[in-house]
């Protein structure tokens, strides 16, 4: 199994995990870190560092989703993942990529392969989905005989 930590400004990562939760339940080898404006960068390092420690130990891989490319709690992740073998991270997480990923690592041949499965369903997550407009509506009422 692949374990998986979820990273993010403020309570980003809380929130998504509670959306996470609230649709496929409570999942084993997944851990929050915060990065919080009360929080140091050091000791949030050490969080990111203790949780890559404690999940590397139990899992074959580690993946870490963080919020924002280039953000700090990206960047602190990338400096920790390189203290591990099989800890790799992805920015831009959304609710999309953390759902089929729930179900992906129990089965995923590599890491890579994970990773690449990942992503496909983070980008297939965003729509841009619009309602027909009445005119629209109007006309496939007419063609399709409706009322």
């Amino acid at each position: 199994m692949i374990g998986c930590i979820l990273t993010g400004h403020g309570s980003f990562a809380t929130g998504l995990s509670g959306a996470l939760e609230m649709i496929a339940g409570q999942q084993e080898n997944f851990e929050t870190v915060c990065f919080l404006e009360e929080k140091s960068l050091e000791t949030f390092s050490e969080d990111m560092r203790q949780a890559m420690s404690e999940l590397r130990q139990k899992c074959s891989g580690v993946i870490v989703f963080s919020d924002l490319l280039g953000g700090t709690p990206f960047r602190t992740a990338m400096i920790e993942a390189q203290a591990f073998e099989d800890v790799e991270v992805i920015a831009g997480a959304n609710l999309p990529i953390l759902l089929e990923s729930m179900v992906l690592r129990y089965g995923a041949e590599s890491l890579a392969d994970f990773i690449a499965m990942a992503l496909e369903a983070g980008k297939n997550g965003l729509v841009h989905a619009q309602l027909p407009q009445e005119s629209e509506m109007q006309t496939v009422d007419d063609e399709e005989g409706g009322i």
